[in-house]
């Protein structure tokens, strides 16, 4: 229990810390994140004849937005995907489904403008927003409240990611991505719990 209400404080403290910060400073230094992003890609799909597959997120809140690295990895003809959440056995599972530049750019998909919400695909949606397996991601970024030194990751609780990422190929290039601010002396961790490969902190 105590790891739990340290990893609470933790969390309360540092949200409040990310969303002091001005929304002109954010969304520069999430400009500053993407390129860093956009830069990683490039070495990625110069490597590669296939077409990438990019997992990403929509930001919320006050989270790094990742709209130019995202319409960057459009352009260069990855398919995206986003975060999806589906009804599970006991709790709700987090999927990645693609979406296409159109609908990225018009905010139709319904999991892009409700992320923590479940989505069962209505009469054409599931060809629409075809499902996307771990196994075909080539690049990841993973969202994050607080990491430390040593790369580990504060996620929001849910633990979504900690379930998916062992999933994704050895090969996948994964990237956590944050503000300075969010950086902390220690992450309270688990045994289970595995640093971040990279973190990107803008």
């Amino acid at each position: 229990m105590g790891g739990n209400r340290n990893k609470t404080a933790l969390r309360r403290h540092v949200l409040q810390t990310r969303d002091a910060i001005p929304c002109c400073e954010r969304r520069e230094r999430s400009q500053r994140i993407c390129h860093e992003l956009i830069a990683l890609l490039d070495v990625l799909t110069a490597s590669r004849a296939a077409t990438s597959t990019v997992a990403v997120y929509a930001a919320m809140r006050s989270e790094v937005d990742l709209d130019a690295f995202i319409l960057g990895a459009y352009e260069r003809g990855c398919r995206v995907a986003f975060p999806c959440m589906q009804e599970g056995q006991t709790h709700q599972v987090m999927c990645m489904r693609a979406v296409s530049a159109h609908d990225y750019r018009e905010n139709t998909a319904p999991f892009i403008v409700h992320p923590v919400a479940s989505f069962e695909p209505a009469s054409g949606e599931a060809d629409r927003f075809p499902l996307v397996l771990p196994s075909e991601i080539d690049m990841v970024t993973v969202p994050l409240v607080a990491f430390d030194p040593q790369r580990s990751r504060l996620g929001y609780g849910g633990g979504n990611y900690d379930r998916y990422l062992p999933d994704l190929r050895p090969d996948c290039l994964v990237a956590g991505v944050a503000f300075a601010e969010q950086q902390v002396e220690r992450v309270p961790t688990e045994p289970h719990d595995r640093p971040l490969p990279r973190i990107i902190a803008g």
